[in-house]
């Protein structure tokens, strides 16, 4: 296909991937073409395509509604007050409308039943039965009861995802939150009062004027003066038509707070902020047993920090404490960006050992976050023990780079050879998210892994999945940006012989058809390297092989990790 046709194919794509997937698949595919086809002529963007990419991405800059197709969202999107969606286990999948704060529960954590009265237990319970096969009460009203011991009604129904082995649970509040918006609302539209507002506030929540008063520890007849003062003000005739209006303001409120991105937060309830040298923010949170042997653990694009309770059981057990790290532009990390993200996240490490005072010590990485890892173990030869890594690098051979799949083979491409047409093809994708949710970027990123693929349907890998998207788009498009280019523009031989310490590579041996060469390439990179592979696993190793994965950190913890990851090496034959 001459170069002209293709890339008249790229722009209509890509104004159809503003709308849909299909767009989005097509543009790809040419995009992979176009790069084929520029591999044996020189550049790759003229001007024509370049300006008519530039208009796409003008209107990305837009204010162009997100029109919610993934059914899990939509559940707590539809609406705008508390709402959250659960896994087959009870485990939170998302929030919406405040959801987290009025029932008292975090994303990706257990939601418990705390939040729920007594004797609706059982309705609800039911509901749950129904969502996972084995029921068929597919819906309830129940009573929740929140911190301070007030009562609201809620709806309870089983929510069915096409392609999703079981079903959800979907708890919405039949009521609406105030936020202080509509405090601020009533005072600048109507020049009310402290005072008012918090009576207007009362009057929402509590309806009567004698409950008021007590509230409040005034007299009935203060609180009905009060309120006369208050029709007036607002242009109200009466008690209903004030509440209505009340109603119609926590509504607005409460749809003006969703967001165009996908807002993370920490599913351990553990996250701590530390403010770095020049105040931008980095976080981290932990797993494990809180006094154990610290292991460090530094993400890719999607982190394992959300892992099942079991998992962390056995890490209690074994006595790790494993330090989930968010790096810079990732999760509630701040991105410094003037530096490059290798620089900025060995800074970031570095920094975040010393402030924690740790030092011989274990650390694992997983994907891309090798690269900031290896680096920071070149430059500090006496900071890490060991170092354990998750994942082939797709850039250090040919042959593994044109081995990848499609989607993944066209990004590294643009990642490579053209940045500003790289971003615009992920700012479509983030599009695409948080319009179809985050299947659309699971399926793309685990494809080729049959096993990691039919793990993200699994409803239990939902959560922390889902959580884990959040936190690589809390930010915008910029981490998966910023982590992709960091890969295309970096190479481990640049510095991987400075390593003094053991690095343990764990590879899935159906993981983009491992081949020989690819075991000798990681062998190449310095004589401390050993490969293991590692059976009926994929990228999701962690959540897949849980055993083998705490095994594993609690090597790096032994004295001599070196010689243990020597005995686990698969060697060439295996390759």
């Amino acid at each position: 296909m001459p170069d002209r046709e293709i890339d008249l194919e790229i722009v209509s794509a890509s104004w159809q991937s503003l709308t849909d997937t299909e767009g989005y698949d097509r543009m790809m595919e040419a995009w992979d073409r176009k790069l084929a086809h520029a591999a044996r002529s020189p550049g790759l963007l003229d001007r024509i395509l370049s300006r008519q990419l530039h208009a796409i991405d003008d209107l990305l800059s837009s204010d162009m509604d997100i029109k919610v197709e993934d059914p899990i969202e939509a559940a707590v999107r539809e609406t705008p007050a508390p709402a959250m969606v659960l896994s087959p286990d009870g485990r939170v999948i998302t929030t919406g409308g405040g959801g987290e704060h009025w029932f008292g529960v975090k994303q990706g954590a257990l939601a418990g039943t705390e939040w729920l009265r007594d004797d609706s237990r059982g309705n609800y319970d039911a509901v749950r039965r129904t969502a996972g096969g084995r029921g068929n009460a597919a819906y309830a009203i129940v009573r929740t009861v929140s911190e301070n011991g007030a009562e609201q009604l809620a709806e309870v129904y089983a929510l069915t995802v096409r392609g999703h082995d079981r079903g959800y649970t979907v708890v919405r509040s039949l009521e609406l939150e105030w936020y202080p918006e509509v405090s601020a609302n009533l005072s600048q539209a109507f020049g009310l009062t402290d005072a008012e507002t918090e009576i207007c506030k009362l009057l929402f929540r509590l309806r009567e004027t004698p409950l008021i008063a007590d509230e409040r520890g005034a007299q009935a007849e203060t609180v009905r003066t009060q309120l006369k003062r208050i029709y007036a003000k607002v242009e109200v005739g009466s008690k209903v038509d004030l509440v209505r209006m009340l109603g119609l303001l926590c509504a607005r409120a409460a749809l003006n707070r969703e967001t165009r991105s996908m807002h993370y937060a920490d599913p351990l309830g553990r996250e701590t902020i530390l403010h770095r040298a020049d105040r931008r923010r980095l976080a981290y949170t932990w797993c494990g047993a809180e006094h154990g042997a610290p292991i460090l653990f530094v993400h890719g694009e999607i982190p394992y920090f959300a892992l099942p309770e079991s998992t962390r059981a056995m890490l209690r057990a074994r006595g790790l404490k494993l330090i989930c790290l968010s790096m810079p532009g990732h999760g509630n990390s701040d991105p410094d960006p003037s530096r490059e993200q290798i620089d900025d996240g060995v800074a970031a490490i570095a920094e975040f050992c010393d402030r924690l005072g740790l030092r011989g010590f274990g650390a694992f990485a997983s994907y891309s976050g090798q690269f900031p890892l290896t680096r920071t173990a070149a430059r500090h030869p006496h900071l890490f023990s060991g170092v354990m890594v998750l994942g082939f690098p797709w850039n250090l051979c040919e042959t593994r780079f044109k081995a990848m799949p499609l989607a993944q083979r066209t990004l590294a491409g643009l990642a490579r050879r053209a940045p500003v047409a790289f971003e615009l093809v992920i700012r479509l994708a983030l599009r695409r998210m948080l319009e179809e949710g985050p299947d659309f970027y699971l399926s793309r990123a685990f494809d080729g892994t049959p096993i990691d693929l039919a793990a993200i349907h699994d409803p239990e890998m939902q959560a922390p999945l889902r959580s884990g998207c959040r936190h690589l788009a809390n930010q915008g498009h910029h981490a998966f940006v910023r982590e992709q280019l960091m890969v295309a523009h970096n190479h481990l031989p640049d510095w991987f012989g400075d390593i003094e310490c053991p690095v343990h590579y764990l590879l899935p041996p159906d993981l983009g058809r491992f081949r020989r060469e690819d075991y000798e390439a990681l062998k190449a990179l310095g004589p401390t390297v050993t490969v293991e592979q590692v059976p009926d696993a994929g990228e999701l190793l962690p959540y897949q092989r849980p055993e083998l994965f705490v095994e594993r950190l609690a090597d790096l913890t032994g004295e001599a990790p070196g010689r243990v990851f020597a005995a686990r090496d698969s060697g060439v034959a295996a390759a």
